[in-house]
């Protein structure tokens, strides 16, 4: 590697027959109109004050020659040199002279002047973007306005730079285009040229690391590009596909699941890239197989998140309604499920799979409704599937296995039963869980075969929101107005979709029944019980959301298993850390944390592995602990450290320089980890169990 002072026009534009070629695995072209005019007003005052401005570096390495023109692949650079690109294209139509206009068009084509070295339309020009951008540079190069997409980046700053060249004209006689052009000359660089040797991909990271950080996709997509030969046909067979498949903003959140569910852990965005690499190169990998299997999966990823007319209506239908309550860590169960689906070995039919989605759907919604913390869940789909289908004879009844052991678990995470689910519809706040009570009241609505347009349709309260009800209002309700009030507002029975939200407000009970009753659009069903009511209190709103609650319960059911599956291992209990004492004389298999299934052969063990998955869900508690040399209440030496002589026992938390006390009893280990839930405001009922059996031999022999 040998790196220069370089000049940006002098050693990147000017030089003839020469092509800078953006190699397929750099991001497209999205230099923002903030840049673009800082960059502008540089070169302005470079030229101004003549002085130098530094720009950044251009990594690049010769590629091939071929009829005597140089071929470079840019590594690092490409985003400043495609800007200055188009700022010369704007100068070219803002020159007043053709003498100005040949010069410039000098500089950025290759020119060919005795027909001698094939110079064609693909290496006319010096740049070569990426192909989405390499097609609308040409168009523009080419003069062909009219067919430029004129919502690319290369259009947008080309017509920038346009208009910021023609209002410095306008604004300062003594300015002209080949001024501005001087002032490119003035632009310096780092100018690093790669030799053969060189790891490119290593480069390119250590470059990256010091400048604006690139997102997760962007990361992988240079890894998985850049160290490959056949780039080109990998970026056209996959990467491209996988771009047309998911939007910009949801491809790092893709990745994210895909690493969620490829790893044994949780994958950080901070941390994810390097999770990405080790998966790759632990796993026998190639480019092609890694791209593949990405591209299988961000299928899958666009069927969740936009619906595919390949699949049942019924299987779009529940997708949307998971989408619609904001449920993306279930893809992490569903790419699995999916998998078996597709792969046609007849363990899911369609029917299997829409029930599946039906059961999920409606579990979704009852753990909402019925306030149960969602910080579980991530845990709770990523081992799923492992968990059912640890015995793959489980696969011959596929539903089956699935809500069995739904209702088996004994965690937070078990299908809320139908009377839990009942008394949260009547009573609990629902309109402070938006999305949710949106969907519901849309799903009553539209249980029908006649079908209303709910886009226009916002959520009401019968009653007002308002804390200072109307005299009428108050009259009403009744002496104990302002208790049922604020015990009943936000519930089932007094909410309603309309379209004249603004306009009710706090308006009486029957102008606002004569309102709805006008309305074309009006929800009917929602309604029915509304509208031959002559007054509307505590009594009426208590009634009207039993026959709703009753209503939700039906659209909503957990299909019961025509199989039972048992996933009970007789030797086995589950405890929680409620009581310490019982883990003596025993051997424990797993345990699970936040909906995650973690198998373990020691408690000690347990201990630690328990320790480093707090410290992964947030590090600050664990920091402060060992800072501090914080014990729990009964306890002689600290927890954590950063000194070993504090501690008892010399063992590291894993990835950390913090040291842990340890060889304690069993007794001694659930005791650790139910202070350790207590640090993290957990619950110890409902957060963390462990499975163990009894050893018989311990325990007899402790009895004689």
């Amino acid at each position: 590697m040998k790196i220069d002072g370089g000049r940006i026009i002098n050693d990147f534009i000017e030089p003839n027959k020469r092509q800078y070629a953006i190699p397929v695995y750099q991001r497209n072209y999205e230099w923002s109109r903030e840049q673009c005019v800082k960059l502008f007003e540089d070169i302005v005052e470079a030229y101004r004050k003549d002085k130098l401005h530094f720009c950044g570096s251009v990594v690049y390495a010769l590629l091939k020659q071929e009829h005597n023109i140089l071929y470079y692949v840019i590594v690092d650079g490409q985003q400043r040199l495609t800007t200055i690109y188009l700022l010369l294209k704007a100068l070219i139509d803002c020159a007043s002279t053709e003498n100005e206009r040949g010069f410039l068009e000098d500089s950025v084509f290759n020119r060919d002047k005795y027909d001698t070295y094939d110079v064609d339309t693909a290496s006319k020009l010096k740049l070569k973007p990426i192909k989405s951008d390499n097609k609308q540079l040409y168009l523009l190069m080419d003069n062909k306005y009219d067919e430029v997409d004129k919502s690319s980046g290369i259009w947008t700053n080309y017509a920038l730079f346009k208009e910021l060249v023609q209002q410095l004209l306008i604004a300062d006689e003594n300015m002209s285009v080949k001024d501005i052009y001087r002032g490119i000359e003035r632009l310096t660089c780092a100018n690093i040229k790669l030799d053969e040797d060189d790891n490119a991909q290593e480069i390119f990271e250590r470059i990256n690391s010091t400048g604006v950080p690139l997102s997760l996709a962007d990361q992988i997509r240079n890894f998985v590009l850049m160290t490959d030969v056949d780039q080109e046909m990998l970026y056209e067979e996959y990467w491209l596909k996988i771009e047309q498949l998911i939007a910009k903003e949801q491809v790092s959140e893709f990745f994210l699941d895909y690493l969620n569910m490829k790893l044994d852990g949780f994958a950080k965005e901070s941390t994810a890239y390097e999770d990405f690499k080790k998966l790759f190169k632990e796993n026998g990998y190639t480019n092609q197989s890694m791209l593949a299997e990405l591209l299988h999966y961000a299928e899958f990823f666009h069927v969740f998140m936009n619906g595919d007319s390949n699949y049942s209506a019924k299987i779009n239908e529940y997708l949307a309604g998971l989408r619609q309550l904001k449920q993306g860590t279930i893809f992490l169960f569903l790419f699995r499920v999916f998998d078996d689906y597709n792969n046609g070995n007849g363990c899911i039919d369609q029917k299997e799979l829409e029930k599946i989605l039906q059961m999920l759907l409606s579990y979704s919604v009852r753990r909402i409704t019925c306030e149960v913390a969602s910080n579980s869940l991530r845990g709770l789909y990523k081992t799923l599937y492992n968990r059912v289908f640890l015995r793959p004879e489980n696969k011959e009844h596929y539903y089956d296995s699935i809500v069995s052991f739904m209702l088996q678990m004994t965690s937070r995470d078990v299908i809320p039963a139908d009377t839990e689910f009942l008394y949260a519809l009547k009573n609990y706040n629902l309109y402070a869980k938006h999305a949710l009570c949106r969907y519901m009241l849309i799903s009553i609505e539209n249980q029908g075969k006649e079908k209303i347009q709910t886009d226009n349709l916002s959520i009401e309260h019968i009653m007002p929101q308002n804390k200072n009800l109307s005299t009428a209002w108050q009259k009403m309700l009744g002496d104990n107005w302002s208790n049922d009030r604020d015990r009943w507002l936000h519930t089932l029975g007094n909410l309603t979709l309309t379209g004249y939200n603004s306009e009710l407000g706090d308006r009486p009970f029957d102008e606002k029944k004569k309102k709805i009753e006008e309305a074309q659009t009006k929800a009917v069903i929602l309604y029915q019980d509304v509208q031959d009511k002559d007054h509307w209190d505590a009594s009426t709103i208590q009634a009207r959301a039993d026959r709703l609650a009753y209503n939700v319960l039906k659209l909503f059911p957990i299909p019961q298993p025509e199989k039972q599956v048992n996933f009970n291992d007789p030797r086995y209990q589950e405890y929680t850390c409620a009581d310490p004492s019982l883990a003596t004389y025993k051997y424990v298999s797993y345990y699970v944390l936040l909906g995650e299934r973690v198998a373990v052969d020691s408690f000690a063990e347990m201990v630690r592995s328990v320790a480093r998955k707090l410290y992964e869900l947030d590090s600050t508690v664990i920091e402060r602990m060992a800072r501090n040399l914080e014990t729990f209440s009964d306890w002689i030496n600290p927890v954590f450290s950063y000194d070993e002589s504090k501690v008892r026992g010399k063992t590291k938390l894993q990835g950390t320089d913090i040291y842990m006390s340890t060889g304690f009893s069993a007794s001694d280990c659930v005791s650790f980890i139910k202070g350790m839930l207590k640090k993290y405001d957990l619950n110890i009922d409902e957060d963390f169990v462990y499975s163990a059996r009894i050893n018989r031999t311990e325990a007899e022999g402790d009895q004689s």
